[in-house]
């Protein structure tokens, strides 16, 4: 707490400059965290990519490779091979001469069909001869590469043999006496797997394919030797990535197995390439936090004296105001914001002077608005006590239509003027509606016959706003039953649910489909027209009082005209 004092009572200057730094200082954990997420990001997709470019690499050798080994299976099977292989000395020598032939273009097609092949050729031991793809014709019989290419493999060893510095992969048939039938072998061009790896290779990068009898390798241009204990430490690695150290520098090594050639492929990368970049970033995170700080040192001083002067002054000026010294002018030269506010603060006096002197005056307005609303009270209270009068006049004279006129005409006018009132009972306002009904059938005498139902006794006490169902009647008359010159019927009646009341509004006056579902989209939201203005109000106000629920319901009803609906929520239904 006292450290808060102490920093509350510098001086401007410190306070705008240590505001800022705070607000800074997170803002740059967070740049500097957002920075080590992002390298890590980076490290993982450069590591997915390295992966990415050592799957793709393995995947082109393999399925090279796959399609190869399937080609040399086929070849097995092949009819000329078989019967060179073991009819040949009793064949006859133009379908011998054919069969070889032919066997050469399949040999052909078998070396044109992957890049890495160099040649391919077959083995025979009864013909003592060679098919080569390399060779116009049949050359003679290599016994010693025979012997040596002829040997059982293991099933787990690589599909490669070396022999003499070259690589072949070979496919035997038919071993009699320990020696096959024949041999068909496909040499492994490693000057195409050697470029092949050069093109996946990354300047200061290593890539090695190994297997068990066979390793081919690609340098970049800055890459370190490889001595035989790097290259062990390469050859053990297990599949997947990893960081190592190869002459005291990290690497990122990478290594994919095949299962078909039962070979490794490993990709070397010098981690100082992959995060030079991310390093330099770091740095400048840290230069921009510098640079900001001198900045906001800057910034400060200049708002300091921008700022505070102006300030100190307003400030003087307010505390006379509170001193209720309202003779203070502030004259300030430049059309700034200071300005405006001095300007602001000098209109600000003239206006307290103003309204000091008005407040008394306001007072003496507000007291003759009472008087005169107390006094606009009287007339309509003296208009329906006429009625009053009227109506026992007319008891004495026996006039029963014109006692009944005025009886109603009373009530009526009475109802109208009690505005000090917001909400009655249902039953007065029912009581109210069916009076107005009555001056209407007075008025209309035969023309129009009115059918106002009683009233469910557990509803008459329920408090609803005033004016809700005199206005949907007076509608029915206005718009609908005036303009029939006879037969015109209105029903008001009043069904009681567990949840809610309906009370039923039901003119004969007639009425299109068009216009009902014109007035109802009214009343669900939009504005006002001079025809729908009462039912509207009564729409709003009942949904003002009860909730969504609430409100009016048009449809066209079975005698012909409008029928209106409305709802009104019971309380604990």
């Amino acid at each position: 707490m006292q450290m808060i004092k102490k920093l509350g009572s510098l001086p401007i200057l410190p306070k705008i400059a240590l505001t800022f730094l705070m607000v800074l200082t997170p803002l740059f954990y967070l740049g500097l965290q957002m920075n080590e997420a992002g390298s890590d990001i980076v490290r993982q997709e450069i590591s997915s990519s390295l992966s990415s470019r050592v799957e793709l690499y393995m995947d082109i050798l393999d399925g090279d490779f796959d399609r190869t080994m399937r080609l040399l299976r086929e070849y097995v099977n092949d009819e000329d091979l078989l019967k060179l292989s073991t009819t040949s000395e009793i064949m006859p020598v133009i379908e011998r001469n054919r069969s070889v032939l032919r066997l050469k273009q399949q040999m052909d097609l078998l070396s044109r069909s992957s890049a890495f092949i160099k040649n391919a050729m077959v083995f025979i031991p009864m013909m003592n001869r060679i098919v080569a793809s390399d060779s116009n014709s049949i050359v003679d019989f290599n016994d010693e590469m025979f012997r040596a290419l002829s040997e059982p493999m293991n099933p787990l060893d690589s599909l490669f043999l070396n022999w003499h510095d070259r690589v072949f992969i070979t496919m035997p048939y038919g071993y009699v006496d320990n020696s096959p039938l024949f041999l068909i072998v496909v040499e492994i061009s490693s000057a195409e797997i050697s470029a092949k790896l050069k093109q996946f290779t990354l300047e200061d990068s290593i890539a090695i394919l190994s297997s068990d009898q066979m390793v081919w390798s690609s340098l970049g241009t800055n890459a370190p030797p490889l001595d035989n204990e790097t290259m062990n430490l390469l050859y053990r690695a297990e599949e997947g990535n990893r960081r190592v150290s190869i002459d005291n520098q990290d690497y990122l090594l990478s290594v994919k197995k095949s299962e078909i050639l039962n070979t490794k492929l490993l990709m070397v990368v010098p981690s100082e390439k992959v995060e030079r970049p991310l390093d330099r970033y770091r740095n400048w995170v840290f230069v921009l936090y510098g640079v900001a700080v001198l900045v906001i040192i800057a910034f400060s001083f200049s708002m300091y004296r921008i700022i505070h002067r102006p300030l100190m002054l307003l400030v003087r000026s307010f505390r006379k105001i509170e001193q209720g010294r309202f003779d203070v002018s502030v004259d300030y030269p430049f059309q700034d914001e200071f300005g405006y506010l001095y300007r602001q603060l000098n209109a600000m006096i003239r206006e307290l002077k103003r309204l000091i002197q008005e407040v008394y005056e306001q007072q003496y307005r507000i007291r003759l608005a009472e008087l005169k609303h107390l006094q606009s009270q009287i007339n309509p209270h003296f208009l329906y006590n006429t009625f009053f009068i009227l109506y026992r006049m007319a008891k004495q004279d026996g006039n029963e239509r014109i006692m009944g006129l005025t009886k109603h005409l009373g009530e009526y006018f009475q109802f109208i003027t009690r505005d000090d009132v917001e909400e009655v009972t249902l039953a007065s306002e029912a009581a109210h509606s069916k009076s107005y009904t009555e001056i209407q059938s007075i008025r209309f005498s035969n023309r129009i016959a009115v059918h106002f139902a009683d009233m469910p006794k557990e509803v008459e006490q329920l408090l609803v706003p005033r004016l809700i169902l005199q206005p949907i009647i007076e509608n029915a008359f206005v718009h609908s039953l005036e303009k029939r010159a006879k037969g015109g019927i209105l029903e008001v009646d009043f069904h009681v649910t567990e949840t809610e009341l309906l009370i039923r509004v039901e003119d004969s006056g007639g009425i299109e489909e068009e216009k009902i579902a014109r007035l109802q989209s009214l009343l669900n939201g939009q504005q006002d027209v001079t025809v729908t203005t009462g039912m509207i109000n009564v729409h709003r106000r009942l949904q003002i009082k009860f909730g969504g629920s609430a409100g009016l319901h048009l449809s066209k009803g079975v005698l012909g005209g409008l029928k209106i609906i409305i709802t009104i929520p019971l309380q604990g239904g």
